[in-house]
């Protein structure tokens, strides 16, 4: 359903500060969870894979990527329950209306610009050529089989589900839809992005989450200093006071800044990280346009294939083949 036939998904005028701190605490907690959760589950799955593959005769890497893929959508699946109980929250799967249709194709296609530009590098050095990206081509139903296929739903889904379905609609109860956009982008690229310089493809299995102590230090070190500022807004009369509580924000902000660039030295790392940040901005966008998961999830799987066809290309062009 478009945004412009549904008033209530429209941005509210007043934002309420407590509330806006308190969903960003939920969201920060949520992904530090769902980070060591996942975590927790690889180190579970890599002793019995080999275990299971023996006595099976199955490729243990593909037995560890359906159990582990599982185990993190029933995880997802876990915190979506608790947000419909708790916060309330809607995860709608209703296909998009007819005038929405377009919104959602240029989002695909913007999604695979995005992909494609990981394949810079290689074309400015003159490495790859057009015999490779047929190839790719060529190869991609050969690849969408297996652990492939499993890791490309698992990231389409856990992508939409956890990134819009979870963060953006905790965001938008306090800031309304349109400013959601803006702070779904930011706060999900700055989990989302690697911290040691992002690499071709990275469709592995699960939702981007990259959440470091560092990263969690300063994420949490925000939020105490938004506290902090609302509280002093509404309690002290003072406006030096009230001022001087905004520096903290400003900083840590800043720390934050530096935190998701760092490990980030050549350029076209930073061309990657800043296309992950466009990508999750461009499907925060059409899920609030549309109101349906499936939008952001068309947006995510146009990026997963061009990516699968972009990281075969170089890898061809690598081998000289």
């Amino acid at each position: 359903m478009s945004r412009s036939r549904t008033p209530s998904v429209r941005a509210r005028r007043g934002v309420d500060p407590r509330a806006v701190v308190a969903h960003l605490a939920v969201v920060v907690v949520l992904l530090v969870a769902l980070e060591a959760y996942v975590n927790l589950t690889d180190a579970a799955v890599r002793p019995v894979q080999d275990l299971v593959a023996a006595s099976t005769g199955i490729n243990p890497h593909l037995i560890r990527a359906v159990v582990q893929s599982l185990l993190v959508l029933g995880g997802l699946g876990a915190l979506a329950a608790v947000a419909v109980s708790e916060r309330d929250l809607r995860f709608p799967l209703s296909v998009p209306e007819r005038d929405a249709a377009g919104l959602v194709g240029v989002g695909a296609l913007g999604a695979a610009v995005l992909a494609g530009l990981q394949i810079l590098p290689a074309v400015v050095t003159g490495a790859l050529s057009g015999g490779n990206v047929a190839a790719a081509v060529a190869g991609l139903p050969g690849q969408l089989a297996g652990r492939t296929l499993v890791f490309l739903a698992v990231f389409v889904a856990g992508m939409a589900v956890l990134y819009h379905g979870l963060v953006q609609g905790l965001l938008r109860r306090s800031v309304g839809s349109e400013r959601a956009v803006v702070a779904t982008t930011l706060l999900s690229a700055y989990f989302a992005t690697p911290r040691f310089g992002p690499s071709t493809g990275g469709v592995r299995g699960g939702p981007w989450l990259d959440v470091s102590l560092t990263r969690a230090a300063v994420a949490v070190l925000v939020v105490v200093a938004l506290a902090v500022a609302v509280y002093a807004v509404e309690r002290v009369d003072d406006r030096r006071v009230r001022a001087a509580a905004a520096v903290p924000v400003v900083a840590a902000v800043a720390l934050a800044t530096v935190s998701f660039w760092q490990g980030v030295d050549l350029p076209w790392e930073a061309l990657t990280a800043t296309s992950r940040v466009a990508l999750v901005g461009v499907a925060a966008y059409v899920y609030a346009d549309t109101d349906s998961l499936l939008a952001p999830a068309a947006v995510y799987g146009s990026y997963a294939l061009v990516s699968l066809v972009v990281r075969s290309a170089v890898f061809y062009a690598v081998l000289g083949a």
